[in-house]
């Protein structure tokens, strides 16, 4: 239930450097799976515009830890993309490596915790490839679920893209960009508030909504490459 169909073309963008990593040759060999490959600044893949995988070996995963890799590169990836997935491959997660079982479970839980991002587990380049292709699908088709099942899961996820407009607000996080939208009911509604308006919303107070108005209200103003500003 809910795997996607093997027929449906999906298009997968790959970092140049996975070529020698094992799972970008299975990719390509795939039916309805299309491969491009470039040099990106960071990911491995790129499923979408809001969808990024990096795949790294268990040891890679541990060496990434000891130089401090892992960390500045999901700050960048959770700067470019909404949904990050890290694949780890490969058994043998906390052996061949002089490192604390425990600093390996801290990076685990700085990945999901502090930087929200998806941590996957895969045997292999084999496991690795065959999941990616799974995940284009369900990302570029959505799920192969029955009619019903779809619609809640298509309303879910247009809840899911109104909570992330709101949180870009200043000072807005997960719990109070819900509360907005209970109070107001729609995107519309919230953008159309006075300040007046936002402080009524528990939670909220007079000095975020008074950021968050300034923000709707401010003009957008963008700089050209001489340093003058347009409107």
């Amino acid at each position: 239930m809910g795997v996607p169909r093997a027929n449906q073309e999906v298009r997968i963008l790959a970092d140049h450097r996975e070529a020698v990593g094992g799972v970008l040759p299975l990719l390509a060999t795939m039916e309805g799976v299309t491969v491009a490959v470039e040099q990106l600044d960071v990911a491995d893949y790129v499923l979408s515009a809001r969808l990024a995988v990096e795949r790294k070996s268990s040891l890679d995963f541990a060496a990434s830890i000891v130089d401090r890799r892992l960390f500045g590169q999901a700050e960048r990836l959770r700067e470019r993309y909404e949904r990050v997935v890290y694949l780890i491959e490969g058994a043998g997660l906390y052996e061949g490596h002089n490192l604390h079982p425990n600093a390996v479970r801290g990076a685990l839980s700085f990945l999901t915790v502090l930087s929200g991002a998806t941590v996957l587990r895969t045997e292999g380049p084999e496991d690795s490839a065959q999941l990616l292709a799974t995940m284009a699908r369900h990302e570029q088709h959505g799920l192969g679920y029955a009619a019903s099942s779809h619609r809640v899961r298509r309303s879910a996820r247009v809840a899911l893209q109104q909570r992330y407009v709101v949180e870009q607000l200043p000072g807005i996080g997960p719990k109070t960009a819900h509360a907005l939208l209970e109070w107001f009911g729609t995107l519309a509604a919230l953008f159309a508030a006075d300040e007046e308006a936002l402080r009524q919303v528990p939670g909220i107070g007079p000095k975020r909504a008074r950021a968050v108005h300034a923000l709707i209200a401010a003009p957008y103003v963008v700089e050209d490459d001489t340093g003058m500003s347009e409107r």
